[in-house]
């Protein structure tokens, strides 16, 4: 249901606007000062009244844009590296959700603590193949966002080794150097989303229904190398991976963004 039409002056509506941040930013710093005690209480009515505009506006905006979905075939399965093994030879499952198609929890999405949200644990078995594995690469893209033949990753990892069998958050937190190294704490490649980290979960904006997270896990006959692998992007990725690929499966989680509370 949608929130009802404002009832504040228009005057004091834009000052909640200027004083909104103002008073967020100290009730999270300094909640138990007794000045914020005394001024959060009257500036609160209003942030409130300015965040529902703001998710209303989303929420329009997301059921406007809502027919822009769907970018199946642009997915990491469709490009070239792919051409001769058109079927799933492996199994990937995230044990701790459900089947594919199961809804992600919120600690896996933008309404999680953090507002990032974590991987979730996902499992996988080696591929049926003749070839020995050398690699493995795990990708996460968002096939719904409401940009037309556009598709986001939310994480790719690479350079993951053969003897891994399991991923989870812990694996895929940056390393010390991430930015320059664009490494994680496990040693693993990554290349930064949109958000410059290693993995973000799901955010489908208010409104624009439910939005599937596809994860892909890749086996590779050979390991990726480039000249500077601290600056290799999602296309070097694909491109180094033709002739390479000997397995892959894809578990998928779903995600629709509640009415914020």
């Amino acid at each position: 249901m949608l929130p009802s039409p404002l009832r504040v002056p228009i005057a004091a509506r834009s000052r909640a606007i200027s004083q909104s941040a103002w008073s967020v930013d100290f009730n999270y710093e300094m909640s138990y000062s007794l000045f914020i005690s005394l001024f959060y209480k009257r500036l609160h009515p209003f942030y409130s009244e300015t965040m529902g505009v703001l998710h209303y506006l989303e929420f329009l905006l997301g059921r406007l844009l809502y027919p822009i979905r769907g970018h199946d075939s642009r997915q990491i399965l469709h490009c070239p590296a792919f051409k001769d093994l058109p079927r799933s030879n492996m199994t990937l499952v995230a044990p701790e959700i459900g089947p594919s198609g199961s809804k992600l929890p919120l600690n896996c999405t933008c309404k999680a603590d953090d507002g990032r949200g974590v991987l979730p644990e996902l499992r996988w078995t080696a591929p049926n193949s003749r070839e020995e594995v050398q690699e493995y690469v795990l990708l996460c893209e968002d096939l719904d966002p409401p940009i037309p033949f556009i598709v986001f990753h939310h994480g790719l990892l690479w350079a993951i080794p053969a003897s891994t069998t399991k991923a989870g958050p812990k694996d895929i937190a940056p390393g010390e150097h991430a930015k320059l190294s664009r490494q994680t704490v496990a040693g693993w490649r990554f290349v930064p989303n949109v958000r410059g980290t290693p993995y973000v979960g799901a955010g489908a904006p208010l409104g624009h229904g439910k939005h599937r997270y596809v994860f892909t896990i890749i086996a590779l006959s050979e390991s990726l190398k480039f000249p500077a692998p601290e600056t290799a992007s999602k296309e070097d990725i694909k491109r180094a991976m033709e002739g390479k690929v000997i397995g892959w499966a894809q578990w998928t989680g779903v995600f629709e963004k509640p009415w914020p509370r």
